[in-house]
């Protein structure tokens, strides 16, 4: 299922005394908030949008400035809140593709059609990122996401890998 709205980071707490409120990027880069005109809360009703005035580095995370949000106390309530973009304001490379859009896709042998698992979620280490694999019985196996294992990836038939031997052996 397409989201029209993705998790983009989460605010951490508010910082000065004008509003400004610290929050952590979830998108691939900074840069990516900093293009953001706006950003939505997640409401019982849908999305509320919030209008982003301005969107700094501070540290390792944003220091954004949210109309309407003039003092500390006035952005207190955002504290631990995620904050979600519009899949339409958010850049994409060609060939690349959203995570949340790849979670639930198929993982299976682009040599022998063999499926391995589905793609329960992927996370970041210090050299790639890892795809985890839910093989089934609880068990989890971690793919390095580079072009020596990672083969093809289409939306439609799932993620075509060549793994290296035995990392799937024990399913």
């Amino acid at each position: 299922m397409r989201k029209d709205y993705l998790e983009a980071g989460r605010f951490t707490s508010t910082h000065g005394v004008k509003g400004d409120i610290k929050a952590e990027c979830w998108c691939d880069d900074l840069d990516v908030l900093k293009c953001l005109k706006k950003v939505y809360l997640k409401t019982k009703e849908g999305y509320t949008p919030l209008k982003v005035t301005r969107c700094v580095p501070y540290k390792d995370l944003a220091l954004m400035h949210i109309e309407g949000y003039e003092s500390p106390e006035a952005g207190a309530p955002l504290k631990n809140r995620v904050f979600f973009a519009a899949r339409e304001d958010l850049p994409l490379e060609e060939g690349s593709y959203f995570i949340a859009d790849m979670i639930g896709l198929e993982v299976y042998d682009a040599d022998d059609g063999r499926v391995y698992g589905k793609l329960q979620d992927v996370t970041d280490n210090a050299v790639s990122q890892l795809y985890l694999v839910d093989v089934g019985q609880g068990k989890i196996v971690y793919l390095p996401a580079v072009p020596e294992f990672i083969v093809d990836i289409d939306l439609e038939k799932g993620i075509a890998v060549r793994p290296v031997k035995g990392l799937f052996d024990e399913i």
